[in-house]
């Protein structure tokens, strides 16, 4: 097994990522009012905590330990907060334009952690299977609102 160098490693921000739209979704699952977008959005939830702890067992095996970037931090928070806005009302359409702009800010940062990932071709084939459930999850809301975000 490769080791990671930790200097270059955006592993960690990847759970903060998962850690806040975890939340972001658990939380809108209990505000809106529309039960099959509740169900949705909690699936949506336990997806990305079970993302986190995989990520989190694979740099703990690798031995590789980091504190997470404050910058990248904030602008996660940001974006989950917009999205914890958008659900304090509970209007479907907010929630479903805040999850898309969510998962695509998901995806973005999914593409540079892959880039930057170099020589381990483990860490880079489970962000590809976790990029493809995130895929999945876009396609999912994106097909539940029909044409409105098409």
């Amino acid at each position: 097994m490769q080791n990671i160098n930790q200097s270059s490693l955006p592993i960690f921000n990847l759970i903060a990522l998962l850690e806040d739209a975890k939340r972001g979704y658990l939380n809108a699952s209990e505000k809106i009012k529309d039960e099959v977008l509740k169900l949705l959005l909690e699936r949506f939830g336990y997806q990305r905590g079970r993302y986190s702890n995989e990520l989190r067992q694979l740099v703990a095996r690798l031995g590789a330990t980091s504190p997470i970037d404050q910058y990248t931090l904030s602008l996660l928070h940001r974006t989950w907060m917009d999205l914890r806005r958008s659900f304090k009302f509970g209007k479907k359409e907010q929630v479903i334009s805040a999850c898309i702009k969510a998962e695509e800010t998901a995806l973005r940062n999914y593409s540079i952690a892959i880039e930057q990932i170099q020589g381990n071709d483990e860490v880079r084939i489970i962000l590809q299977q976790q990029v493809n459930g995130i895929k999945t999850v876009l396609n999912t809301i994106k097909e539940y609102t029909g044409k409105m975000y098409n």
